[in-house]
């Protein structure tokens, strides 16, 4: 009898230890799952950042292209005026 005793009282004491981690890891996962619920919002805020700075990303290379041709047709035309007063110049005998 006193055997079944101790037997019992053991297996009360694992129960109740195994009810205290059951409720620790309960509350793990919980504290997990809060987590992964929070990183899981600011992924989706992130991509939405990312996607927009790509967006932004590309205006900017489209206006850059366009002020480079700019520049390109600026250069083009300097050279040209540069040409002919050289070629102005070179007409006109400039008084001494």
């Amino acid at each position: 009898m006193k055997v079944i005793e101790n037997r019992a009282l053991k297996d009360e004491e694992k129960m109740e230890l195994q009810e205290i981690q059951l409720k620790e890891a309960k509350h793990i996962a919980e504290e997990a799952d809060r987590k992964y619920e929070e990183v899981a919002r600011k992924l989706v805020i992130v991509e939405g950042e990312l996607e927009r700075t790509e967006e932004r990303a590309e205006l900017a290379e489209a206006k850059c292209a366009e002020l480079e041709e700019e520049l390109k047709n600026v250069t083009n035309n300097l050279k040209s005026l540069e040409a002919q007063a050289e070629k102005v110049s070179e007409g006109v005998q400039w008084p001494l």
